[in-house]
């Protein structure tokens, strides 16, 4: 693993691939290569959720901030950690860096950093629901983590029936494409989705069914990241040559993915 992740890191260092934010990213010419784990998050030793992930300036380091609590209440408690890219290690700091902060306030933003006019749209609708289902972000915007259902029998069908609510649904969408929503629960920018670096004109988000990668462009074309799912917290490089997510790999684990990204 260690080797792979030094080439990740050498590819986008010494840029040998094309960086996307020299040019408008096109999704039909971009290609990934597969994800690489580059650390396991043992949420139940680091404590909270994950909440941030946000990348150096120099490309190798990434801040992840969890939080204890749910999102949107004063009394929630923050954690700071920095992850090396060489080996995964992972280091406790007293607060957020201040680029990690700089690096927040452009991947969450609601227009891109491009143009203005690119900008994610907010919905809030009524719905009824199962009482036990959580859309997208819904349970980590609560402060728990995502576990979701994977079948239901005929009598758990007749329960949910009688289970269902009225909820509160918040959604975010861009050029046809859902990129977030929240159940019951503050929006939370940036947990499903990451502006590309500036010049790139593109986004990726968190496919709301399957929790895959997928990169948009200003265009609206799409290209999924071949190997992701259950994802959270997508993030660019500042160069755009590589991409970031963590990846829920159980119950109280996170995988942490990145793949180089490529133009031709």
């Amino acid at each position: 693993m260690a080797k792979i992740v030094a080439v990740l890191i050498a590819a986008g260092t010494l840029g040998v691939q094309m960086a996307v934010a020299q040019a408008p990213l096109r999704a039909r010419s971009v290609a990934f290569t597969q994800p690489a784990q580059v650390a396991a998050l043992d949420m139940g030793k680091l404590k909270g959720e994950p909440a941030r992930l946000s990348w150096s300036p120099d490309g190798r380091q990434l801040y992840l901030q969890t939080l204890e609590g749910r999102f949107g209440q004063p009394n929630a408690k923050l954690r700071h950690y920095v992850l090396a890219l060489a080996d995964g290690s992972t280091k406790d700091l007293d607060a957020e860096p201040g680029w990690a902060s700089q690096y927040w306030t452009m991947k969450s933003a609601q227009s891109s950093p491009d143009d203005p006019t690119l900008k994610i749209e907010l919905k809030t609708e009524q719905r009824r629901q199962r009482t036990t289902s959580a859309a997208m972000g819904g349970d980590l915007a609560r402060g728990a983590p995502v576990t979701g259902d994977v079948g239901a029998s005929a009598g758990d069908a007749g329960a949910a029936a009688f289970g269902a609510q009225s909820v509160t649904a918040h959604v975010m969408r861009l050029k046809g494409a859902t990129i977030g929503e929240f159940i019951n629960s503050v929006i939370v920018p940036g947990l499903t989705f990451g502006w590309g670096p500036k010049g790139s004109r593109a986004i990726a988000y968190i496919d709301e069914k399957d929790g895959r990668v997928i990169v948009m462009d200003a265009e609206g074309d799409r290209r999924d990241v071949s190997g992701s799912g259950n994802a959270l917290l997508p993030a660019w490089a500042p160069d755009g040559t590589r991409l970031a997510w963590l990846q829920q790999d159980g119950r109280r684990t996170f995988v942490l993915q990145v793949v180089n990204v490529s133009t031709s």
